[in-house]
């Protein structure tokens, strides 16, 4: 088994779980409008919601990776995965900065304000898009976190914490923005985009470079 630290896998896996949930799109525009409109924990409650669509989601990138990591023995298809996983990091980071969340703007209406109904329409909003799991193999790659090497305790942290990581990201968005409630607006969200596909993009690049080099 891979030598990795639980502290390894508290930062990785949180880190996966924030930059996953960071780029916004429908998700992170409602939850934004939750928390102008409604105040910040209804805002949070809604990005709970979109959490349990993330639990799902991030089980199934972890069963596919176990599947898929057992044959990176072979240095060709661990190179193939490698660049795959660049190219993955590299069209979220790119579909990030285009992504335009004025687009995305509608208020999902909520017949009733009940806890339940608010978090049903953030899992609502998010079950919808199943690309994720990519974004989630990228990420897993890019940090170098060999799944199908651990034990059933070490999987089930590394999956704890990035859900952690997941619902850390909704918490301070929701902070975030009712603190600055009265300056903040859409066009904000933007500039947030194309800083978070920035980072991607640049992650990614170095990634690259850094493989090409030990070629």
């Amino acid at each position: 088994m891979s030598e990795i630290s639980v502290l390894e896998i508290i930062l990785k896996g949180m880190a996966i779980g924030f930059l996953a949930a960071a780029p916004t799109g429908p998700s992170g525009v409602l939850v934004i409008q939750r928390t102008l409109n409604k105040g910040r924990w209804k805002g949070f409650l809604t990005g709970l919601g979109v959490s349990v669509s993330d639990a799902i989601y991030i089980m199934i990138t972890m069963m596919c990776l176990s599947l898929v990591l057992g044959y990176l023995e072979d240095p060709t298809i661990a190179l193939v995965v490698k660049l795959i996983g660049c190219a993955l990091l590299l069209v979220f980071g790119f579909t990030t900065v285009r992504n335009n969340p004025l687009a995305s703007s509608k208020e999902v209406k909520v017949k009733k304000d009940s806890l339940w109904q608010i978090m049903l329409t953030g899992f609502g909003v998010a079950i919808v898009n199943p690309l994720v799991v990519f974004f989630y193999m990228g990420l897993f790659a890019f940090f170098s976190l060999p799944v199908d090497d651990f034990t059933t305790g070490l999987k089930l942290q590394t999956y704890l914490f990035v859900l952690l990581g997941d619902f850390c990201w909704w918490f301070t968005l929701s902070t975030l923005i009712n603190k600055l409630r009265n300056r903040f607006d859409l066009r904000g969200l933007w500039m947030i985009n194309r800083i978070l596909g920035t980072i991607l993009i640049v992650a990614a690049v170095a990634w690259l470079t850094m493989i090409l080099i030990k070629l």
